[in-house]
């Protein structure tokens, strides 16, 4: 965010996700937060990413991951 990034605010949010079979990242929860609406633009950056999707004797499943999101400063 803007605020975050004034202050130099750098830091990392880990938050937790489903996987589903499709490989969308969907049910995410904050685990490690950051202020000045980090963990929500971490939320928000993860919701968009694609994975392909873990497998079970060949078909697709649904799986919870952890993802780790590092903000830095340049």
């Amino acid at each position: 965010t803007e605020t975050a990034r004034r202050v130099r605010l750098e830091g990392t949010v880990i938050v937790q996700a489903v996987i589903d079979e499709q490989g969308r990242v969907v049910d995410v929860k904050v685990l490690k937060n950051l202020p000045m609406g980090l963990d929500q633009a971490a939320v928000d950056a993860v919701s968009r990413w694609r994975f392909k999707p873990a497998t079970l004797h060949g078909r697709p499943v649904k799986v919870y991951y952890s993802l780790t999101v590092v903000f830095r400063v340049q």
